[in-house]
């Protein structure tokens, strides 16, 4: 296929991906004030992502740790699709990882995947297995505080030219690591913050939202065409 072809089926992939953009936003919105939340875990997580905001505020931002974990996403991601990394470089101006295999995944895998956030969360599921006391709380505080990083730095970053987005172009990227993010935050509490939440029921009603959006979107679109 050739790059022309391959660029405008990423453009209408990322048209199409809009309506579940808004879909699994409303879906999450209305989750995240549905479900019953375990015990006090919520406020170490919100205390976490206001004690991050305070740093980014006030102090030095964390770039280079941002930088890491970005190349390092990308390195993670290409391992996993049977790829290998070659090199990997990481400095506060920028940085480059060269890996034998690559696909919009592996390219925008560090705008949607908040690795510090999910090393915290194995370590909170570690610390819950082996009985660790006084840890929950810290580690919770810190998948907070991680979780608030990786958002407020990847919007940061968004802001300026990144040579991933060109690459994929920007009406499929930003679609998609939207959607990928609200995907990735319902599994988030799913696993750390909620009692009763049912991630397989989260994506099916995220889906039902998403096509009752088109739909709508459809029928007004094609009642103006009518008239």
């Amino acid at each position: 296929m050739t790059p022309m072809w391959t660029r405008s089926l990423k453009i209408l992939f990322g048209v199409l991906l809009i309506p579940f953009c808004l879909g699994f936003t409303r879906q999450f919105g209305s989750t995240v004030f549905a479900v019953v939340y375990k015990p006090d875990v919520p406020y170490y997580f919100l205390a976490g992502g206001l004690a991050y905001l305070t740093v980014h505020l006030i102090f030095r931002k964390p770039i280079l740790s941002y930088v890491f974990a970005h190349e390092l996403t990308h390195a993670l991601f290409a391992v996993l699709f049977g790829g290998s990394v070659k090199a990997f470089h990481a400095t506060e101006r920028g940085g480059h990882v060269r890996i034998t295999k690559s696909n919009f995944i592996i390219t925008l895998a560090p705008y949607f995947f908040p690795l510090y956030t999910f090393i915290a969360l194995m370590l909170t599921w570690i610390a819950r297995a082996a009985d660790v006391h006084g840890a929950d709380g810290w580690l919770v505080f810190l998948a907070g505080a991680s979780y608030t990083f990786h958002v407020v730095l990847t919007v940061i970053f968004l802001r300026t030219d990144q040579n991933d987005i060109r690459e994929q172009g920007a009406l499929f990227s930003y679609p998609l690591i939207y959607l990928f993010n609200l995907i990735l935050a319902g599994l988030l509490v799913h696993l750390l913050l909620a009692e009763n939440m049912g991630f397989v029921k989260f994506l099916g009603d995220g889906i039902i939202e998403s096509v009752t959006v088109a739909v709508f979107a459809f029928k007004k679109l094609h009642g103006i065409m009518k008239s």
